[in-house]
């Protein structure tokens, strides 16, 4: 599927492609029928593991009955959204049958069962822009869940917590099946963005520790369960914060520590391949915008999509009347700007992985060139075109889950 803003400003227009999923979902609604307030993203959530055909079911109820309303899916529903009511049904449906499985004794089919319901869980929730009770409640279940699923299936998820900024930032570490090697398990310490937190990594979070990496999943400041925590272009201090807490662990090998971020969470990756080589080992940069999209002149503001300007002003915690003031902010997060990366002249020796999609209109390929260029050991890696982020997860996610082992686990003691 391909995002395009349209010439109303703020507009969204999905328009579908002609894949797979444009065929299993031939009467889809999204195209010009609806402006949705979400950016609909169904490659990412095939492969967080909700079903297409369920999925675009619920986006026709949610259409219907949200006709009138400038955007269907924030039609009201009993304490919440319809949005958030039609996809919350489905995860407890699923998590029922997952129940059932377990008590069962059918701890495989239990485990499968417990993810979708957490892949719906997730959707009930987002974008997570200042939630009620009914997203709150989806996004707890949608880590219970999942981390049920970890569990079945042989996995130790541990929740980790440290101080940071007068608070405590915090996560869940997933540790591999069995006992430590000797020195530690590997550590990949990883973030989604704005919009997407820590419990939507799915079965890449299987991938690593079946790689013998530990992978701790935390949510950027401003989000999940580090909103307390206002999103600043020093962001990345708080990842690092929580990488040093663990250096101690007997569990977890501190020389060999690698940092992942999806979307915004991939600007601190890079910025601390560069800031903090003397903590982490090798850094992936999954569509991270890292300079252009933050240079967004004034009178183009309300071309970003208008899900992304409330979630940027929820994260950061800015007023919303102050368009110039948050524009100068976000502009502090450009690496360029930073003096982190001076182009042609900054390199790190610490590896950098790039993962994107060709023409992300988020992170284009100038930024993926930008990291690559900034390291003595770079790769870039595109999947798909025309949206954000990697498309086909299927593949990609895999791929980066060897780079990481290669790193790190190959890495002598």
């Amino acid at each position: 599927m391909r995002l395009t803003v349209s010439s109303r400003p703020g507009a969204l227009v999905l328009s579908l492609g002609l894949g797979l999923l444009a065929q299993i979902m031939p009467n889809s609604v999204l195209a010009e029928e609806a402006e949705f307030f979400r950016d609909i993203r169904p490659n990412h959530w095939v492969w967080n593991g909700a079903d297409p055909l369920t999925t675009n079911a619920i986006l026709e109820r949610v259409r219907i009955a949200g006709i009138g309303a400038e955007r269907p899916d924030l039609a009201s529903a009993a304490g919440g959204t319809v949005w958030t009511e039609e996809f919350t049904l489905v995860g407890d449906a699923l998590r029922a049958l997952a129940e059932e499985q377990e008590a069962l004794g059918l701890t495989g089919a239990a485990a499968e069962l417990y993810m979708r319901a957490s892949a719906n869980y997730t959707l009930a929730k987002y974008p997570l822009i200042n939630p009620g009770v009914a997203e709150e409640r989806a996004f707890a279940a949608s880590l219970e869940t999942l981390h049920r699923a970890y569990t079945l299936r042989g996995y130790t998820v541990e929740y980790v917590s440290t101080p940071y900024n007068g608070g405590d930032a915090d996560g869940h570490i997933l540790f591999p099946a069995g006992a430590p090697p000797v020195g530690g398990w590997p550590l990949v310490v990883a973030s989604n963005g704005i919009d997407v937190n820590q419990g939507e990594f799915f079965t890449f979070a299987q991938d690593i520790a079946d790689r013998g990496m530990a992978f701790l999943m935390y949510d950027i400041a401003g989000t999940g369960t580090n909103a307390e925590f206002p999103l600043a272009p020093d962001y990345e201090t708080l990842p690092a914060a929580l990488a040093e807490s663990l250096a101690d662990n007997p569990r977890i090998d501190a020389r060999n520590m690698a940092i992942l971020g999806v979307s915004f969470g991939g600007n601190g990756a890079v910025k601390l391949a560069h800031t903090r080589p003397d903590l982490f080992a090798a850094a992936v940069n999954v569509c991270g915008p890292l300079h252009s999209a933050f240079q967004v002149p004034e009178e183009n503001f309300e071309d970003i999509g208008l899900m992304y300007r409330l979630a940027l002003f929820d994260r950061t915690d800015l007023p919303q009347d102050d368009v110039a003031g948050f524009l100068a902010h976000m502009r502090g997060f450009s690496l360029i700007d930073q003096g982190v990366i001076i182009p042609g002249e900054t390199v790190t020796d610490v590896p950098i992985l790039s993962v994107n999609a060709r023409n992300d209109y988020v992170a284009p390929e100038f930024d993926m060139e930008l990291a690559n260029a900034s390291t003595s050991d770079g790769m870039i890696i595109y999947s798909g075109s025309d949206d954000h982020c990697p498309q086909d997860r299927f593949t990609v996610m895999p791929q980066i889950a060897d780079w990481l082992a290669e790193r790190l686990v190959s890495t002598p003691s």
